[in-house]
């Protein structure tokens, strides 16, 4: 676990005003009005931003509209959707590069028994996320095997982190956009948001617990050891070549004696079932993978 990271203080109040205004349309005038407000407490001024603080939430949408530009030009604050991610908005206005300052753990947990399985929690800064995004964490085998698709590479990549109570994903979905940058790690929230604003990692901190999570195998059970060790050894490449790809792997549900194998192509399902017999899970893979180094009509 990341340790020793502070937790962010509250946005500055021109990013508080930057988020009042990308949330206007959605949540209503009220909100932007009351943020308006607060803004001249903490001592922003200008003609505008006044105009908006006495602005009544009955106010017609384009004398609103109007205000609102003027004031984002007069403070500096950048218009909604044109901050990149990793950047907020900078006290004074302007952007400025969002600090590293949030913490990360990540854990892999049963899912709850209606669901079954696992799935991965996320917690920031000691607040789990995947509960309050779509709902339950990804299965781990969707995000950390075969592959750890939570590493932050030099290129952004989005990555789905939470799925819907149900256990499906596209019903409920919660994704992250990871970016590197430098010494920092942003991650920023799509679809189902747990937070309203992005968040940002000390890069050494999350490189280091994005691999411990992935390392870590206690919580398996003797199908997962399987499941894993099948998935991360077989030759996917000669598998695609055959224009075949696995779906998933672990015990049939029917018949826990029986560890299966499911296939996919474009049209149909392959099932590849190899009894248990007491074997070790390294043995049992081990006599999976050279069934699927076949030819498919060997």
């Amino acid at each position: 676990m990341m340790s020793g990271v502070t937790k962010p203080d509250d946005a500055i109040i021109e990013q508080r005003l930057y988020d009042a205004v990308d949330r206007w349309g959605a949540a209503g005038p009220a909100e932007l009005v009351d943020t308006a407000c607060d803004a001249l407490i903490a001592g922003l001024d200008s003609p505008a931003l006044r105009d908006l603080a006495g602005a009544s939430a009955r106010d017609p949408y384009w004398e609103i509209r109007e205000l609102v530009d003027q004031m984002l030009a007069e403070l500096g604050i950048p218009q909604p959707g044109t901050i990149l991610p990793g950047f907020v908005v900078a006290a004074g206005g302007g952007v400025a590069r969002r600090p590293g300052v949030d913490s990360l753990r990540l854990d892999v947990a049963p899912a709850p028994s209606e669901v079954g399985g696992f799935q991965v929690l996320i917690s920031v800064n000691d607040e789990e996320m995947t509960a309050a995004a779509a709902g339950l964490g990804m299965d781990p085998y969707d995000i950390l095997i075969p592959a750890n698709r939570l590493i932050a590479g030099n290129e952004p990549h989005t990555v789905p982190i939470a799925r819907c109570g149900c256990g499906v994903y596209g019903c409920g979905s919660t994704d992250i956009r990871i970016t590197r940058d430098g010494d920092r790690v942003h991650w920023d929230w799509l679809i189902e948001v747990p937070m309203r604003r992005g968040v940002t990692f000390p890069a050494d901190r999350y490189d280091d617990e994005v691999a411990r999570v992935a390392a870590d195998h206690s919580w398996e059970t003797p199908d997962r050891t399987a499941g894993r060790l099948v998935l991360t050894g077989v030759d996917h490449e000669r598998l695609r070549d055959n224009g075949l790809h696995v779906d998933w792997a672990a015990n049939d549900h029917r018949n826990a004696e029986v560890f299966r194998v499911v296939l996919r192509s474009d049209d149909s399902q392959v099932f590849v079932d190899t009894p248990w017999r007491g074997r070790a899970p390294e043995e049992l893979a081990r006599e999976v993978c050279k069934t699927l180094a076949r030819a498919p009509r060997e």
